[in-house]
């Protein structure tokens, strides 16, 4: 009986630290905890206008708004806005603080293709969710003769709203209503715990996976101008915040570009690489002795050695003149320097055309000297003869 009331006690103890880890495993990280990207999606799927989808977000039934940004105890108003530049529509999902702010908590970006196809996706605010949330419906396709599933992307184009949008006299929808002027139909409500919220909207995260690229670039720069923050929700939820992105690791998106950053500064210069190009300064060649080009090596393995070797004499020319030309205190020995190799070069081809000139002078000079050589005849002594 005694060894039956402890295991009794044990077992309490083992649940009681259970519903412990698992209260834990629960708790809300940050206020976007209280806000399902994955329900506002799946009532946007059920909705019929962008008017209807911000009043499906804002009835109780729906039990997808369950924030409290401001801390009044009640749940906020959330108003829908959209803005549309030709085939791009984002409908800016923004909760009502007070009289003069207002804070977006999500924002649907959603453009029509040409091959009668639409995208769509859901973008959590990072000031909301600590980080930038991209979440985008997804379905599973059976391939390889179905023995095998993957994961694509849903057309919503079927979606009744987005048809709707689409429609050419379609008028775009901007919530009327805030801080003073609420819908009469709208009642506030106190909002739950956490741990209910959460078991709600827990079934349909296998329908909407996350995703870590715009497939809508362009609605970044529709969007962007108007983004509306509050300074209450930021100081209010500051420790929060900064705790959650201090403890969480970066996202897979962050983590690609830092490797592949670090991956392009570290394995930069390769065995087979070209070497680096250092730029000469006037302290280099102050304080480092001038490097004559030497081009011995390079005589060897070309067949026209003279000309290698009037082209290193150029460059060397070329070098000496841009390093003495940066001190102008030498500008006067530089030319007198440019005169004497001018001279020298003059020499030296003088010089090359009297020995390419003297074996042909010499020629001639041996057969004017022959004895046994005979001159030609004129035309005069060759009529006579005749």
């Amino acid at each position: 009986m005694k060894t039956l009331g402890l295991r009794m006690l044990a077992l309490s103890f083992l649940m009681a630290g259970g519903t412990a880890v698992w209260g834990q495993e629960r708790d809300a990280e940050v206020p976007g905890d209280y806000f399902s990207l994955e329900g506002a999606l799946e009532l946007f799927k059920k909705s019929s206008s962008p008017e209807e989808f911000e009043r499906m977000l804002n009835a109780e039934d729906s039990k997808v708004n369950n924030l409290d940004l401001n801390g009044d105890g009640y749940t906020d108003y959330l108003r829908v806005v959209d803005r549309t530049n030709g085939n791009i529509h984002t409908f800016t999902i923004q909760s009502v603080i007070s009289n003069t702010e207002l804070q977006d908590v999500a924002v649907i970006e959603l453009e029509k293709l040409a091959n009668g196809k639409a995208v769509l996706q859901i973008t959590g605010d990072e000031d909301v969710y600590g980080t930038e949330t991209i979440i985008e419906p997804t379905q599973e396709v059976r391939v390889n003769a179905g023995t095998t599933t993957t994961t694509t992307v849903v057309n919503v184009w079927t979606w009744p709203a987005v048809q709707y949008v689409y429609d050419p006299y379609y008028t775009v929808w901007v919530s009327p209503w805030g801080w003073y002027t609420r819908p009469v139909w709208w009642i506030s409500w106190r909002p739950v715990s956490y741990h209910h919220y959460y078991s709600w909207w827990h079934p349909y995260r296998p329908y909407y996976a996350r995703c870590h690229t715009h497939r809508v670039v362009y609605a970044d720069r529709i969007y962007r101008p108007y983004r509306s923050t509050s300074v209450m929700v930021r100081n209010r939820h500051r420790t929060q915040l900064a705790d959650y992105r201090s403890t969480h690791r970066r996202d897979v998106r962050d983590d690609r570009y830092s490797d592949n950053h670090d991956r392009s500064r570290s394995n930069y210069r390769s065995d087979d690489a070209r070497p680096t190009v250092r730029t000469r300064t006037n302290s280099d060649t102050d304080n480092a002795p001038r490097k004559r080009y030497d081009a011995s090596t390079s005589d060897r393995h070309n067949t026209r050695p003279a000309m290698n070797r009037q082209h290193s004499e150029t460059r060397e020319r070329s070098v000496a003149t841009r390093e003495w030309n940066t001190k102008p205190d030498r500008r006067e020995t530089h030319t007198e320097r440019q005169r004497t190799e001018r001279k020298s070069d003059g020499n030296f081809n003088r010089s090359t055309q009297q020995q390419r000139s003297s074996p042909t002078m010499r020629q001639e000079r041996s057969r004017n000297s022959s004895g046994g050589s005979k001159a030609p005849k004129s035309n005069e002594q060759s009529r006579r003869s005749r």
